[in-house]
């Protein structure tokens, strides 16, 4: 058949790399909500293709495996987490100043990934090999990230090893309350996450004696 220079060959879209990864995006957000609900172990990724509606040969298009999509979840999370922290950190001002954006920035994220951060928290241990290292070197360099303005905050960079070991150990006090927030926060009882920013802010850096 041969076609006339009246009828244009239309062809089918091919589906862009930016469409693509947004919908990757999309049903990462979903399979997060679901994990953080029903716990990894217990989420089948029959239940994610039914609770997504796609077929299990479209979930495997975008994902290998189901730890594969735990690990996407955790990777993403903590990347982003961690280009949005440094920029923060990087913006001048005292340490104070860089203490106080890294905690309502750390908040502010949290409020727009909730799922994520939770599943980030619960399922630490349940990828493994590279897959493990990949995800744990993320957050390796975002603990650093903070701990060193933690350190330079209390004077203790460059200091003795006693000294190191008490700021350490602060900054682990530290993301331990921003890690658990999920545990309990609600808008409605406990205002807004500025505010409670504020709150742990001037117990980190105040105690809980009355000034």
């Amino acid at each position: 058949m041969t076609l006339s220079p009246e009828a244009p060959v239309t062809r089918k879209p091919r589906r862009t790399y930016a469409g693509t990864e947004q919908r990757r995006e999309r049903l990462l957000g979903a399979v997060a909500a679901l994990i953080a609900a029903k716990g990894y172990e217990a989420a089948s990724m029959r239940d994610v293709s039914e609770a997504l509606g796609v077929s299990p040969a479209g979930l495997y298009y975008h994902f290998k495996s189901k730890e594969d999509l735990l690990y996407q979840i955790q990777f993403r999370t903590f990347e982003a987490l961690l280009k949005r922290q440094e920029a923060v950190a990087a913006t001048p001002g005292t340490a104070e100043d860089r203490f106080r954006r890294l905690m309502h920035g750390h908040l502010a994220f949290f409020l727009s990934h909730p799922n994520e951060l939770k599943v980030c928290t619960y399922e630490m241990e349940s990828l493994g090999g590279d897959l493990f290292d990949a995800v744990e070197n993320l957050r390796r360099q975002y603990y650093h990230l903070f701990s060193a303005v933690v350190m330079e905050l209390m004077g203790d960079r460059f200091q003795q090893p006693s000294k190191s070991d008490r700021s350490r150990h602060a900054s682990l006090f530290v993301f331990g309350m921003l890690n658990w927030i999920f545990m309990w926060y609600d808008p409605a009882r406990h205002g807004t996450v500025e505010q409670i920013g504020d709150e742990m802010i001037d117990l980190a850096l105040n105690g809980l004696r009355p000034r």
